[in-house]
Formats: structure tokens, sequence, C-alpha cells
């Protein structure tokens, strides 16, 4: 299981979606470290939204969902599942 997350300090937002990772993708165009995986959600609700924020997002393995939340309820901010 994957976590990725954007921060958003200007929105007080957290966005925020899951992934099992499948595979590592050995291509030169665009980011050096790349990870396909299968979205856990919506995956045209991840396409449709994507660009909202940017592309750069940052990806943890583990599944990270409680410990985000936490964080954002410690600090007052919401978390934006995108898939």
């Amino acid at each position: 299981m994957t976590t990725t997350l954007e921060f958003g300090p200007e929105r007080k937002e957290i966005l925020f979606h899951q992934g099992k990772a499948v595979e590592a993708v050995d291509d030169d165009r665009a980011c050096r470290s790349k990870l396909a995986a299968e979205v856990v959600g919506d995956i045209e609700r991840l396409f449709g939204e994507w660009d909202q924020w940017g592309w750069h997002r940052v990806t943890f393995y583990g599944d990270l969902k409680e410990p985000v939340f936490a964080l954002a309820d410690a600090l007052g901010w919401k978390v934006r599942e995108e898939a």
C-alpha cells in the first residue's frame, strides 16, 4: 500500500490518495522516479481533479490514512481525498 500526499498550507488542506504499488516505471520522461500503482478508490475522480493542485505529490510506502487524518485534525486542516 502507498499513501500519496500534497500539502496546501494556503488552503489548509492535505490532498490524499492511496494505491497498491505494482511496478517501478523505467522511462526517462517526466519525474526521475516513477511508480505504477492500482488506485484505491475512484480513478476517474483522481484524473478529474489531478491538475487542480499541480502534478507534484509525495508518495510514501504504507497505509498512512489514520495518521494523516489525525495530523489534519490537530492542525485544523481538511483532508481532500482525491480518489
